[in-house]
């Protein structure tokens, strides 16, 4: 089921099924050229509006938090769950696998708010395609680069919906149910859902979220970083639709 959504959400979600559509319409042009023009101008435009920093805004308006985590929600909380957001496979520099960019941002932020809190952490995140786990590349970076400590660990999970699952099992055993959720901002309101849906109370972590300068000039020109980011939102939006969907229809079945 992990490898059918994450086939289905590649081919999907921009800009691959743009491409593929724009390749579509090039084989519609003997036969249907009116039509094919029609399609590679919706492609193609399509392609280049999500290039621009406005509509990556407003692809992200209410998917990241308003504000960060506050003193009264971190006194709140029980414990601090990081979300694995991926592996940096083979690094020749380190000469193993370590974490990636996403997952390095979410310790770093995670060591601070143990710093302020003394609060336990749980890393979550299996090995989805080989190589070392999320969990273990993020338990060794919280200790060896950042001097930190990891309470649990945890490696099976292979995607968000895992990560709850298997991470409130242990949260529940030892009597954890207020968590501090660290993540990118743009990936939470998605992983809350998620993790409330096991029974546990949520304050959100956020940390990297998409920023980018405002000066006019930028604004008005694309971007590759855009593009990406306007991609990742559209896959957190549809992650959260098929969440809801998926809930509507356990709830019928109750």
């Amino acid at each position: 089921m992990f490898y059918l959504k994450k086939i289905i959400s590649a081919w999907l979600i921009p800009p691959t099924s743009l491409i593929v559509l724009a390749l579509l319409a090039v084989l519609l042009i003997p036969r249907r050229p009116r039509l094919a023009k029609n399609i590679l101008l919706f492609s193609l435009g399509l392609l280049l509006v999500l290039s621009f920093y406005p509509v990556t805004d407003l692809l992200m308006f209410k998917l990241q938090p308003d504000h960060v985590l506050t003193q009264s929600e971190l006194n709140q909380a029980q414990a601090i769950v990081v979300l694995g957001g991926g592996t940096y496979v083979d690094a020749p520099e380190y000469g193993a696998d370590t974490v990636n960019r996403y997952t390095l941002e979410r310790v770093r932020y995670a060591v601070a708010l143990q710093r302020l809190s003394h609060l336990p952490i749980l890393v979550t995140g299996g090995s989805v395609y080989g190589g070392a786990s999320d969990a273990k590349t993020m338990q060794a970076s919280i200790i060896h680069d950042f001097s930190g400590q990891v309470q649990w660990l945890e490696d099976h999970s292979k995607d968000t919906s895992e990560n709850a699952l298997y991470s409130s099992a242990l949260l529940h055993v030892a009597g954890v149910n207020r968590i501090i959720l660290v993540s990118q901002a743009w990936h939470l309101k998605r992983a809350k859902s998620l993790f409330e849906q096991e029974g546990l109370t949520v304050f959100l972590g956020p940390t990297g979220y998409a920023t980018h300068s405002h000066e006019i000039a930028y604004l008005l020109l694309p971007h590759s970083q855009a593009l990406m980011m306007s991609c990742v939102a559209l896959h957190e939006w549809a992650g959260i639709l098929v969440n809801r969907i998926f809930k509507g229809v356990k709830d019928d079945r109750k």
